[in-house]
Order: structure tokens, then sequence, then C-alpha cells
């Protein structure tokens, strides 16, 4: 995550203290929890030098798996009046014309906080149903997370002569969880063991990870010598590729730290060494692996980027992806600005593309692994704006024609299960939490995991279709704007609608009227039109939790409430092109920040012809 300007209870410039300072320093904000949520320290064991060792992994869970529920329902109110104004917007669609293959960027990857809350959070719960959810409905297909090697996962230690002792018993509980979730990982390699650190009480308080923050020193320990962090990162693939099998782990990718200029001591100018170094261990344990990085926040990844690709090139050194992160409020800009996220891209595309040494230029995957409307924890990442934001960035990058969209652009973060920071004992909003499912009450089953508008702006995404189609209206500006495709069989149609504005503050009680015509559609006779909708009063959780009074601790009633207020349902409705026309025009209104997916089909089509990815709710197959 990106460096947030704001503090639990250190100063606002970077904390690097020790232990017992840090404890001292929250003396006055106590938080539940002391050192592992999970339970899962405790000493290793003797392995032996270099040899295995294990803990008990102790991990909170809820009552039961998570399942699919059954494909979105009808909705049990009364559809929106169409609108008897004028149209403001006239959109148009030729589902004849295919222009490119739809883009899938934003299903490649989502951030998930910190490795150790797939066992436990000192929220007493763990994500390893919101891990299911998020691919089941949203199609998510690997996940990452921050601080695998910490302390708090007992990876390495050491023995009385300092001989390493790897224990990979939290690994394989977190690996083991997301591959039953039918995704992969995207490993990032952090943060510092304590036994390898330079300077071991070089800890980084604002990370709170339940009063367990990380060692941002080098892996090198005290006399410089990168030997052990070498032979762990070698002995980590290789119990990786015994456990998994070796086809499965060269499918994952392994990602370099995190945001270097503030969450590694040497900052910028040492990433390469740390680089270089992580890589000469992944590689010797296989040299098929993909490694990558710098991971970096937007205002130090073109020349972080730059001189990772530069030195690689120089040195042979693999490099098979490079990674960065890019929120709607960097750099100054007003939040959930899409215009400047793209304009980066673009920007960091012309970097890479020029950048040339020794007669080559980088050829690998361009990622990005962190987006979101703030990088603060602002009011937009809870409600309908997030929506609208997540939706138009998709849209305008997977369509982009100026430079090549990114293989993945992952939002941070999965679920308010996260512990960078300490978010309290509230289990609902606390009115910016960083997640797209809320945290819920480990008490109350039917809290677990309601969606926020954001995640239900993925699961339309996710309903798309495998063609992109001609769209004509609309603006890339401020306002109403659409995105089309057909499924690949041509049963189906889908347009989605947003009405965004940057700056998040607009009134998202207003709409505009538009109009949608759509030519030369695949199927004749009547045509079935279920309409989705997420705006201020559809699938909004956020919009029903301040109705009953904004409870930071809904009952079991309310939740109830909020769950249901949460879920994806359809209007539907027949029309009928006009004889001898393959046309059909309808008018409706487009809320501001909301967002509508509609889906055509022919009427007698079962189920409304859904050909999006993920339309019934249920998973688009293992870790396609």
């Amino acid at each position: 995550m990106k460096r947030p300007p704001f503090d639990r209870c250190l100063t606002a410039v970077l904390a690097v203290v020790s232990t017992a300072a840090l404890i001292a320093a929250c003396s006055s904000g106590t938080k539940p929890g002391s050192t592992d949520a999970g339970g899962a320290g405790g000493s290793a064991g003797a392995g032996g030098s270099g040899g295995p060792a294990d803990h008990p992994v102790s991990a909170c869970s809820d009552p039961t798996p998570w399942t699919p529920p059954p494909a979105p329902a009808a909705c049990s109110d009364a559809p929106p009046t169409p609108p008897t104004a004028a149209a403001a917007v006239t959109l148009t669609v030729d589902a004849a014309t295919v222009v490119r293959p739809w883009n899938r960027l934003y299903e490649k990857t989502v951030a998930s906080d910190h490795a150790h809350t797939v066992l436990c959070t000192a929220y007493g719960r763990n994500i390893q149903n919101a891990l299911r959810k998020a691919h089941a409905q949203a199609g998510f297909q690997y996940v990452r997370f921050h601080a695998l090697f910490d302390d708090d996962d007992a990876v390495y230690t050491e023995d009385a002569a300092g001989g390493p002792i790897y224990d990979w018993s939290s690994i394989d509980a977190i690996y083991d969880a997301i591959i039953a979730a039918g995704m992969r990982p995207l490993v990032e390699i952090s943060f510092t063991p304590g036994a390898l650190a330079a300077t071991p009480s070089m800890l980084l308080g604002q990370l709170w990870y339940n009063n367990v923050s990380p060692n941002i020193s080098p892996p090198n320990g005290a006399n410089e010598d990168w030997g052990k962090w070498i032979a762990l990162m070698t002995a980590f693939v290789r119990h990786l590729e015994d456990r998994y099998g070796t086809d499965e782990v060269r499918a994952w990718y392994f990602e370099v730290w995190n945001e270097p200029s503030w969450m590694y001591s040497l900052g910028d100018g040492g990433y390469f060494e740390l680089y270089k170094n992580t890589v000469a261990g992944l590689v010797a344990g296989d040299s098929e692996v993909r490694v990558g990085g710098p991971a970096g926040s937007s205002g130090e990844s073109p020349g972080l980027i730059q001189m990772l690709i530069t030195g690689s090139i120089n040195l042979g050194l693999k490099l098979d992806f490079v990674t960065y992160h890019r929120y709607g409020d960097d750099d100054g800009v007003p939040i959930a600005d899409v215009a400047h996220a793209v304009a980066f891209h673009e920007s960091l595309m012309n970097t890479i593309g020029t950048t040339v040494v020794k007669g080559t230029t980088f050829s690998g995957e361009v990622m990005n692994d962190e987006f979101g409307p703030s990088y603060k924890p602002d009011i937009s990442r809870d409600n309908e704006v997030a929506a609208s934001y997540i939706v138009k960035t998709i849209h305008l990058l997977g369509s982009d024609t100026t430079a090549a969209p990114p293989t993945s652009y992952g939002y941070w973060a999965l679920s308010d299960q996260y512990e960078e920071i300490y978010t309290g004992t509230a289990t609902a909003y606390r009115e910016g939490n960083f997640g797209l499912l809320l945290k819920g009450d480990p008490k109350i089953p039917e809290s677990f995991d309601v969606a926020k508008p954001a995640f239900n702006a993925f699961r339309l995404l996710h309903m798309m279709g495998a063609e992109q189609l001609q769209v004509t209206g609309g603006t890339t500006a401020d306002g109403v704007n659409a995105a089309a495709t057909r499924s690949a069989d041509g049963s189906a149609l889908q347009v989605l609608v947003y009405n965004h504005v940057v700056g998040g503050a607009a009134d998202s009680s207003q709409s505009s009227v538009a109009s949608l015509a759509l030519s030369n559609l695949p199927f004749s006779g009547p045509i079935r039109i279920r309409q989705y909708i997420v705006d201020r009063g559809h699938a909004n959780s956020y919009r029903a939790w301040l109705a009953m009074g904004s409870p930071p601790n809904p009952t079991q009633p309310q939740w109830v409430t909020l769950r249901d207020a949460a879920e994806l349902c359809y209007y539907e409705t027949t029309a009928q092109p006009p004889a001898g026309s393959s046309t059909v025009t309808f008018q409706f209104s487009q809320s501001v920040y909301g967002v509508d997916l509609f889906e055509l089909s022919g009427a007698s089509t079962p189920d409304g012809g859904s050909g999006g990815a993920g339309g019934s709710g249920g998973s688009p197959g293992p870790r396609g």
C-alpha cells in the first residue's frame, strides 16, 4: 500500500522504532492482540542447519466454508420508472462490430494486505471465505499480500550456532488456503526475518500488523552477508515445488518487496542490491520461476522501474515482469481521478519502451498490483464512488490505443480484515476501510464478507462477455460512458454504463437521462433485457447502513438487512424490434456514480443468456 499521510499513534514521518518504543508510543491506545493473532508463534524447534522445523499453526475460521449462492435473482421491488425527458446522452452499440477481445486485466490480481490474515486476524476471523467469494463472484485469479517472511509466521530462525532453521508451517497453511479457494499467489517477497535483519530494531511502526510491525532493514545480517538470505530464497522455491509441483509454481509470480521508498530502510537507492540477491536465490531454486518488481508507489515507479530494467539488462539478471501502484488521488490530484491514472500508465509505458540498454528493451509484463479511488482511508472506498471509479478505470485502460494496457490491474484491498492499520472494534463500516468486503462480526454468520458497492462493480465486470463491441456516444470526461461486449457464442450482449465524476463529492442522488440503441442484434424476435444496478439505492450496503443510523456493530437482524441490501438483483423486461429491424432502443436514468449492466438475449434463451464469465455467481473454473 502507498505510504499513508496519517498515523495511529506515531508522528507523520516514517517511524522506524524498536518494539519497546512502539509499544510505549501506543500505550495510550491499547489494541487487542499482543503478538500473533493466530497463536501460531512459539519455538520453531530444532531443525539443524537449514533443516525444517514445524510450529503449531492455529487459525481462526468461520463456522462453514463459503459456497456460491444461486444466480442473482429478480429484484423484489418495482423497476425504475423510464424517464420521459429527452435524453442528455445517446449511446449506440453495433453488435456486429468487434473492436478487440474484452480485456480482463482487472481479474488477474487482488491485493490482500498481510499474509497472516489468511490464517487469522486481530478481529477474530480470517480471509479464507473472502478469497472463495472473490474468486467465485468476481473472478480474481491471483492474490497478493505483504509480509510473508515476517516473524509472526516464523519462517526463519537460527540455532545457537547461527545455523538457519526453516519452518514452512505457516506458509504451507497460507498457500493451501489460497489454492483451495481456486486462486494462485502473487508472491511478494517481504519483509526481513528478525534473525536476518541488519538492524534488528528497525521496525516500521506505521504497519501495525496486530502489534508485529515488520523489520525493513536489509536481510543480510550484522555482517552484511547475503548468503543466508539467498539460501532461504532457494530453499523456499524448492519447498514450494516439492509441495505444489514445478509446473504450478512456475505459474506463480515472485515479486521482490513493496514500495521500497518507505518500506525498505535503504530506500530506492538500495533496492537493486536487494532485488539482485533475492533473485539469485529464487532462480537457484528454479531458473524458470517468474521474478520481478519493484512494486513502487506512483511517485517512485518510473525512475525505479527504469533503474531495475537497466541494472537487470547490464548484469544479465532475470526480470520477467515489472509492477507499479497507482491510486486515484496520487500526486495531489483529486480523489477518484481516472484521467490521471490512464495518463500515468501511458507515460510509464513510454518510459519503459524508450529505456534501451545494450540495444535491448524490456519485453516482459507490466502489471499494476495496487489501485483504488484513494490511497487514504477515504469514504469513497465505501460508497458508490468506488464502483464507477473502478469501472471507468478498467474500461479506459483496457480500451487504450495509445499504450499497451497493463496485464493486471489489482485492487487494494480484498477485505476490511486487514491489519496494516488498526481499524478498531467496529464490525461494519467505519467510513474509510480499504476492503471490498466488510469485516463482519465473528459471532454473526450473516455478517461475513458482506459486499460493498466496489465489490459489486467487479461482479458486473466479471459478467462481461468475450468480445468488445463498438460503442459511440458518451464521454471520457465527467459523465456517462459505456462499454459493450458479446458472448463468445453470440447468444448475449452486455452493455456496462457508468456515470463517474472526479473528486468523489458529486451528488449521487442526481442522474442523467441516457438513450441506448443496439443495432445488428445477433438474435431475432422478442428481446429479453435484464438490468443490474449498483448505485446509491441499489446493491449498496453502505447506504443501508447509513439509513439504520450507522451502527458500528450491527445486531443480527441489522446484518441480515445489510447482507440483503448488498446483493445484486436484476429488473427484467422485453422489447420487440420494429418489423424488419435488428435494432432496439430504450431510455433510462443513469445515476451519478452509478453503474448499470444491461444483458440482452433472445427472450426464449434459457436463464437470460448470460455470456459473461460469472453471471451465475459461480466459479469460472480453477485458476484459469
